[in-house]
């Protein structure tokens, strides 16, 4: 897949992101199977955050975004707190704290929640808005789907990148 994933709402669009999201566990599996467990808690360069980390901050951010998805499923044009992934809900939940291992587990089951949620959706539920505390333009389930699908294309590239994959 290219770099970047169009903003525009089609059934292309829909299935690009469905199938990278199905990929994401996939390649969270093979990368922990290649790769020793003591080297997942070593930073990945000087100054850069662990392959847990990464995965712990992949997981809070997807978690912000999976929550505006199902809140959009039920109920008319949410409203959204502005509550940052990473500084308010990381330093929340940590995480950090667990190992590479159960932030797999606990990735792959939100994965499968996600994944059940989006396959049901036809394409007017998929271009139901959201609407965040500080932003102007509303966005749609699509556009936070594809939020979801680009922050990990970038993770997941570098991890493999970084890891030797």
């Amino acid at each position: 897949m290219s770099k970047t994933l169009s903003t525009d709402l089609t059934s292309e669009n829909i299935a690009v992101v469905m199938e990278v999201l199905t990929e994401s566990p996939k390649r969270l599996e093979a990368l922990r199977k290649s790769v020793a467990a003591e080297k997942l808690s070593q930073p990945l360069g000087k100054g850069e955050r662990t392959p847990v980390e990464v995965l712990a901050h992949i997981l809070n951010t997807e978690a912000r975004s999976s929550e505006m998805i199902y809140q959009a499923l039920l109920v008319n044009e949410p409203f959204f707190a502005n509550i940052h992934p990473e500084r308010d809900w990381g330093k929340l939940l940590r995480l950090d704290l667990l190992s590479f291992d159960e932030l797999l587990a606990y990735f792959n089951v939100r994965r499968k929640v996600l994944l059940h949620v989006l396959s049901e959706l036809t394409e007017a539920k998929w271009a139901r808005a959201i609407q965040e505390q500080g932003k102007k333009r509303k966005e749609s389930v699509y556009w936070r789907a594809r939020t979801i699908v680009m922050h990990e294309l970038d993770h997941l590239n570098d991890l493999e990148k970084k890891l030797g994959k």
